[in-house]
């Protein structure tokens, strides 16, 4: 039997996404010795397979490109799904990149086939897979050949002409609009009553009603009860039944019913993981078991279960970094911005329910009144803001045009812990989407 190599370090990192990405870079900037472990693309889904070609998708849609044009935009977003900038750009920093799969992660040790990394700091940033529902029908190979994850999706080649969207979260609403304004009949399935069921419920109604308006057939409240395909002879195309009868035909069925983070297969303790199998932390990003953190281990992003966006994984690892360098502070999520980048877009932070709550409509600003004028389209959207008992702002739902920018003010009060007698008297300026946000203010004062 082969001994395996052993190699020494500072630091090893699983996981090459946003937050093991920016642990590995930052600490080999430091001076540190850092092994970065990656078994798929160096980046992570974000930049290939997730976050970039959405949006690049939604803009194209936007713009009246057609597939054809869309495709080609997106593929040059996403480099063409060819991460070499990526890994040359770490190796540039002294990252020694290794292509490969941990085998088993532990403090101090990370295993791989034919060799051994042990370092003084092991991050784990393994981030989360698809969830695929118990579905009767989805695993018969008629099926399998029709379905697609989001990473599929946003790969493909073709644009299906029927598209059977399930699931209501921010990747199915997202890549739901993208794809009917790309030319796809789509139909979206939401088992629940509204659509991003993790924010207010007059927030999923007003996408629900965009989405609709752009000729999306959405469906809430009726989940999927089975669903076959090989539909019309051969592989043909399929059919989604829901539980109130209906059927839905498909080429393409989209599996965007949420991800679980990747924790099998690494040896971890039973008592470092969450009954929903994340990596367990504490504020300072490490690996917590019943007995306390593990003694240098750490985790980042998905894998953490904390939140799955982007800028999450990116605070973690700022935190990480600083615990390693000697300037710790602890990751604070209070203010962790959830964006979805529709038209509307939809922009949440901190908690959305609360003491009192005060809401405005967007389409009331002079903003929306000059936009309906020139573009002789309707402005929808509201803002509505929640209050503790003493006044302080404790969170924000915001739906409207470019929501996403005019809300930020919101997220760093939240974060900043302000009152709503301060927030009120700031002044925004004319004509701006703000400017909703101060009768809501006012609101809450009275």
């Amino acid at each position: 039997m082969t001994t395996p190599r052993t190699t020494a370090v500072d630091v090893c990192v699983v996981g090459s996404g946003s937050g093991g990405k920016m642990v590995a870079q930052e600490l080999a900037r430091a001076g540190r010795r850092v092994v970065l472990v990656e078994r798929g693309h160096v980046g992570g889904y974000c930049p290939y397979l997730a976050c970039v070609p959405a949006k690049s998708l939604l803009l194209s849609a936007r713009s009246g490109l057609s597939w054809v044009a869309a495709r080609a935009v997106r593929d040059e977003a996403a480099s063409h799904r060819d991460d070499t900038a990526a890994a040359d750009e770490l190796a540039a920093d002294g990252v020694e990149v290794v292509r490969g799969a941990a085998t088993r992660i532990g403090p101090g040790r990370v295993e791989l086939d034919g060799r051994v990394v042990e370092a003084a700091a092991v991050v784990v940033g393994t981030g989360s897979a698809p969830v695929r529902p118990p579905l009767p029908g989805l695993d018969d190979a008629a099926t399998a050949a029709l379905t697609w994850t989001s990473e599929q999706a946003l790969a493909a080649d073709e644009l299906p002409d029927r598209l059977v969207v399930l699931g209501g979260g921010p990747v199915a609403v997202e890549l739901a609009q993208a794809y009917r304004g790309l030319g796809s009949e789509v139909a979206l399935v939401q088992r629940g009553p509204h659509l991003l069921s993790a924010e207010p419920a007059w927030v999923g109604g007003v996408l629900a009603a965009a989405l609709a308006a752009d000729g999306v057939d959405v469906r809430t409240g009726d989940p999927a009860a089975s669903v076959r395909g090989g539909v019309g002879g051969g592989v043909g195309g399929g059919a989604l039944r829901l539980e109130s009868g209906a059927e839905l035909p498909f080429d393409r069925l989209l599996l965007a019913t949420g991800r679980s983070p990747v924790t099998d297969g690494f040896g971890f303790a039973a008592d470092w993981l969450t009954d929903a199998g994340a990596l367990r932390t504490d504020a300072r990003c490490r690996v917590v078991g019943d007995d306390g953190p593990v003694p240098g281990l750490f985790a980042v992003g998905d894998v953490t279960g904390i939140s799955d966006y982007t800028h999450t994984a990116n605070h973690q690892a700022r935190t990480v970094v600083g615990e390693l360098l000697g300037r710790g502070r602890d990751a604070d999520y209070r203010a962790i911005p959830r964006a979805v980048y529709t038209d509307p877009t939809v922009f949440s932070v901190g908690a959305t329910t609360g003491a009192r709550s005060a809401r405005f409509e967007v389409a009331q600003v002079e903003r929306a009144a000059l936009v309906e004028l020139s573009r002789r389209s309707r402005v929808t959207g509201s803002v509505e803001l929640f209050a503790d008992e003493a006044g302080v702002l404790v969170g924000a739902a915001c739906v409207g045009p470019d929501a996403d920018s005019w809300g930020a003010e919101l997220a760093l009060a939240v974060r900043a812990g302000l009152d709503v007698d301060l927030l009120h008297h700031h002044v925004r300026a004319f004509p701006t989407w703000s400017e909703a946000i101060f009768p809501a203010l006012e609101e809450l004062r009275g």
